[in-house]
């Protein structure tokens, strides 16, 4: 595992979304939680995703290493899912006419300052190694003065954006879950647990709210603090009219993802030779802390399945090209938060079958997909899904409406500006009004 801040986001436990039942957002009846057997966090008042933002606070994002950076820069290869999404945020409220800045780098010796789509970012991220790189990071927050500062990957200095927030008057640090498992600091390492764990934890404490991404990550235990719990759904850039065409699609199954072994892209590998009449590809490069003799493994795997084809580490506008040019997206990881291939699947109109995760339930309850639970029931639910043109249509414009009312730029820039106006400590109740539900149909079984 690097021990760089810009590769550290890889090296993370990624626990999956529990299997459930119901819509997308996490204020829901405890009733069915208890009939669950499962307990339930507290939440404070849930951002009504209609309203219009009625402040523009001054937003800085904490995003170490260089990888947020080189998506605004238009590269997003290397970016995992958590930067690609601090990148977008950031240029959605810059256009929305925020003052935003970014706080990027690995501690190493100041560079000049740069505005890229209107985001000035800063190369002031602390590290042990260079103990002055904590004053200088301290100083840029006391120059900058921002009224919210966002992070969304565990890190040993949190703690720190967390004291420059309760010191400053109407400042407000929000730290947003990446992974399920970054809602107990004790599951969120890998690597000198021991060490980072305890800084986490601290960070996390000192939070003046904490986004969940689904409605499951608000049931964990770790969280310990539910009147700081909100809901900010994940950002898709883009989502197209009606869903791309069924019958010219070259690709029959897709996977993407960067990879590592928590993603299992040897069950992907397993299926594809259990269907070798279709066409599967693979998209993504892999994770630097991937062991060498798995990725040698893998690799020779892939080229000796005559119907896979190895399309490498893409850009952000090539995999949702790509996407446009499949069937359905297959997604076959132990672990995961809110998988932003799932939405920019959606986003295209092409269903996801998953293995294994549903996140916050939204696969199952709003007919996106299918989530098959076994490799039998997932090779059925793929050769299904790759064949029925109607019913693929049918998840495709499921998929469609509910990335547009959820998760369009407008959606999740209205929720991060309720922020503004939630208190410091939320009454600790249950909202009784919940959201709007996604219209959707469901297809015949």
């Amino acid at each position: 595992m690097p021990s760089t801040s810009r590769d550290r986001a890889h090296a993370r436990c990624h626990p999956e979304a529990f299997d459930s039942a119901r819509p997308p957002h996490p204020a829901h009846e405890t009733a069915r939680d208890a009939a669950c057997g499962t307990s339930r966090a507290t939440l404070g008042p849930l951002p009504f995703v209609t309203q219009a933002e009625e402040a523009r606070p001054r937003w800085c994002f904490f995003s170490p290493g260089f990888r947020s950076l080189d998506v605004l820069l238009g590269d997003s290869r290397s970016a995992g899912g958590a930067e690609a999404q601090v990148a977008h945020l950031a240029r959605a409220l810059s256009e929305r006419g925020h003052e935003v800045t970014m706080i990027y780098g690995e501690g190493a010796g100041p560079s000049p300052d740069r505005i890229v789509a209107g985001i000035t970012c800063i190369d002031a991220v602390p590290a042990w190694r260079r103990p002055a790189s904590l004053a200088r990071f301290w100083r840029t927050l006391g120059r900058l003065r921002p009224d919210r500062v966002y992070a969304r990957l565990p890190d040993d200095f949190l703690w720190l954006i967390g004291l420059y927030a309760r010191m400053r008057p109407g400042s407000r640090f929000v730290y947003a879950l990446a992974h399920d498992s970054h809602a107990d600091a004790r599951t969120a390492y890998d690597h000198r647990r021991w060490f980072h764990a305890p800084l986490f934890g601290l960070g996390l404490r000192s939070a003046h709210v904490i986004a969940v991404q689904h409605r499951h990550q608000a049931v964990q235990n770790g969280l310990g603090a539910a009147g700081r719990l909100t809901w900010v759904p994940n950002l898709v850039r883009r989502v197209r009219a009606e869903p791309r065409s069924f019958l010219p699609a070259i690709i029959d199954v897709v996977w993407v993802a960067k990879i590592r072994h928590e993603k299992r892209l040897d069950l992907f590998l397993n299926l594809a030779r259990s269907l070798p009449r279709m066409r599967f590809a693979v998209v993504g490069g892999f994770d630097p802390t991937m062991d060498e003799r798995a990725r040698i493994h893998l690799e020779e795997r892939m080229a000796r399945l005559a119907n896979v084809e190895w399309l490498g580490a893409l850009r952000a506008d090539e995999v949702l090209d790509c996407l446009g040019r499949s069937r359905v997206l297959v997604n076959t990881s132990d672990r995961e938060g809110f998988p932003n291939t799932m939405l920019e699947a959606w986003s295209m109109g092409v269903p996801v079958v998953s293995l294994r995760v549903d996140p916050g339930g939204v696969i199952r309850e709003c007919g996106l997909g299918r989530v098959s639970g076994s490799m039998e029931v997932l090779c059925e639910d793929v050769l299904r899904l790759a064949v029925d043109a109607r019913l693929n249509s049918i998840l495709g414009e499921n998929g469609l409406a509910y990335v547009r009312r959820w998760h369009g730029s407008d959606a999740v820039c209205a929720a991060l500006g309720t922020l503004a106006t939630v208190p410091s400590r939320w009454p600790g109740r249950t909202p009784s009004r919940e959201h709007p539900q996604v219209r959707w149909t469901r297809p015949r079984s």
